[in-house]
């Protein structure tokens, strides 16, 4: 039995349905999921998938938020964070039973609904409405990789600001500086002179708004 409410598994299959994919469908697509997935919590920095290890599971994140990242030299680079609501699926495992090269790391206490890969496969091939809901999935991860390419074109200071509004505001207070910093692609150092600016723009900007409605106390 799951240990989530109606109203989680109602906004995760809401959330599946219609942010997803490029592909709307009904949100009853995923009863299936919640029927013979299970939750599982991973505490935070706790590594959800190694590198050199065949993904068994497809994951759905419910609450938290997932790095995935990979090495290239001596450097650890952040591929891609996933939120609440997104479905976690490693392409090599999934479709040719290769070992992943990626880590999958919860950033801060997360908990996922982990469904056995052979159920997701198997619903694959039986469904039609769920393969297109699927291609429209991978149609969105490619605009999304391409979109990501063109955010780091902004400034980091503009990176930095997307990044708080894109996030859970609970989830955004507690990543740490120097996972932040590396998905931002700029050092600590940088990330702690971003942050200053930031908090004293919001802070003057709060100054002149109030000092601008003073007559309407």
């Amino acid at each position: 039995m799951l240990n989530l409410t109606q109203e989680e598994i109602d906004a995760l299959k809401k959330h599946l349905a219609k942010d997803e994919s490029l592909y709307e469908v009904q949100p009853k697509l995923f009863d299936l999921f919640f029927e013979v997935g299970r939750v599982k919590t991973f505490g935070r920095h706790e590594v959800i998938m190694q590198p050199g290890v065949k993904a068994r599971e497809v994951y759905v994140v419910i609450d938290g938020l997932v790095a995935s990242t990979y090495m290239s030299g001596n450097k650890v680079v952040m591929q891609a964070l996933a939120t609440p609501g997104t479905m976690m699926l490693h392409g090599g495992s999934f479709f040719n039973r290769r070992p992943s090269f990626m880590q999958w790391e919860a950033l801060v206490r997360t908990r996922l609904l982990c469904i056995p890969e052979t159920i997701v496969r198997d619903y694959l091939k039986d469904n039609h409405e769920f393969a297109i809901w699927m291609y429209g999935m991978a149609e969105n991860n490619i605009l999304s990789a391409e979109e990501k390419t063109h955010i780091l074109a902004d400034t980091a200071e503009q990176r930095y600001r997307k990044l708080a509004s894109n996030l859970p505001r609970r989830v955004f207070k507690e990543l740490s500086s120097r996972v932040m910093a590396s998905y931002l692609g700029i050092t600590e150092q940088s990330l702690s002179r971003i942050k200053r600016i930031v908090i004293q723009e919001d802070r003057e900007r709060e100054r002149a708004f109030e000092e601008g409605h003073g007559d309407d106390y």
